[in-house]
């Protein structure tokens, strides 16, 4: 499943649920998912990613196979099943947002989703501004005519 292309502001209402986009919702009903994996996504300073479950069981696989005694694959893998919780989305388009990861994440009312190829992220909406989106903006000025994440050259190298 590809997601269409979305930047939301949304609000949690006082029981710790949001609305959907309607394009998001739209493509969750016509592929037939109503049900979603959450984990935090990069710790504490970071988003809730929402998978659906055949994308979390996929991804699962690729990080439950790598080396349990590698301490940055085991910590990586520790950390998305030590926060993944399975989400309903309802009739009306809402989700319940656990409140396990509401805390954890510091989602509180103002929040910013965006879609991402086959998942899709829910930020606090003032980190995402005032952190996250400065570092995602580093990595698009990086990828410009790089193909690729690298470093990128110093400003002091000679011309």
């Amino acid at each position: 499943m590809h997601l269409p292309p979305l930047n939301a502001e949304l609000k949690l209402d006082p029981k710790g649920r949001l609305m959907l986009p309607r394009l998001l919702r739209n493509a969750l009903e016509l592929n037939g998912i109503n049900r979603l994996v959450a984990f935090a996504n990069g710790g504490p300073k970071g988003g809730l990613a929402l998978y659906s479950v055949d994308a979390f069981e996929e991804m699962s696989k690729q990080y439950q196979g790598s080396d349990p005694m590698d301490p940055k694959a085991r910590l990586f893998a520790l950390a998305i099943a030590s926060t993944a919780q399975t989400v309903q989305v309802d009739n009306a388009g809402r989700m319940l947002v656990p409140q396990a990861l509401r805390q954890l994440l510091g989602l509180e009312k103002r929040l910013h989703l965006f879609s991402a190829g086959s998942w899709f992220e829910i930020w606090d909406g003032d980190r995402w501004e005032s952190q996250a989106y400065p570092d995602a903006s580093k990595l698009w000025d990086q990828l410009q005519g790089l193909n690729s994440i690298s470093t990128p050259p110093s400003d002091t190298e000679d011309v």
